[in-house]
């Protein structure tokens, strides 16, 4: 069997312009260009996400993906790969589960892929899925203020601004409970 063959369920695919988009369960083989892609943006992530710099080898990725995989088992969330052209390249999760009423949605995507459209796709067909296989009634999208790229997706993919709490992350503002109502 060739090693560099990887097998996924993909729960959502689409396509933007000549970019094939998977996103996919998290297997621990997607661990090793995970990493690298944290590794390449550790600063600019770890200004709103702090686990970035927590993050400091593909074993510790793949150790985090298992931890993902039993969460799943037991429904404390959905989490998904973003899989570019097959290549891993980002997470987009649905957490802090109430069955039948809300979850937040949280991402991150490579730089190398930023700026394509491919986060907020992602972000609405996660919101569509939440909708209308999870039975939920809104979905929270937390966002720091300064975020301005993460602002743009909550803002294209149709999230509404609820208001907005001081100093969640790292002392800074968040756009708290930027939500999408079904």
């Amino acid at each position: 069997m060739n090693k560099n063959i990887h097998y996924y369920f993909s729960l959502i695919h689409f396509q933007i312009n000549n970019l094939d988009i998977h996103l996919v369960l998290p297997q621990t083989w997607q661990a090793i260009d995970l990493y690298h892609a944290i590794a390449h943006d550790r600063e600019s992530l770890g200004k709103w996400l702090p686990w970035a710099y927590n993050m400091k080898s593909s074993a510790d990725e793949a150790k985090f993906i298992k931890t993902i995989q039993a969460n799943m088992v037991q429904e404390r969330m959905i989490v998904l790969t973003i899989l570019v052209n097959g290549e891993p390249c980002g997470m987009i999760d649905l957490h802090n589960l109430i069955t039948s009423q809300k979850g937040e949605i949280g991402y991150w995507l490579f730089s190398k892929y930023q700026g394509r459209g491919i986060m907020t796709k992602s972000v609405r067909e996660v919101c569509k899925y939440a909708f209308s296989e999870l039975n939920l009634k809104y979905v929270d999208l937390i966002v720091a203020v300064k975020n301005g790229k993460s602002a743009r997706v909550a803002q294209n993919a149709d999230f509404k601004l609820m208001g907005i709490k001081d100093n969640l992350i790292h002392n800074h503002s968040m756009a708290g409970k930027i939500e999408t109502v079904k």
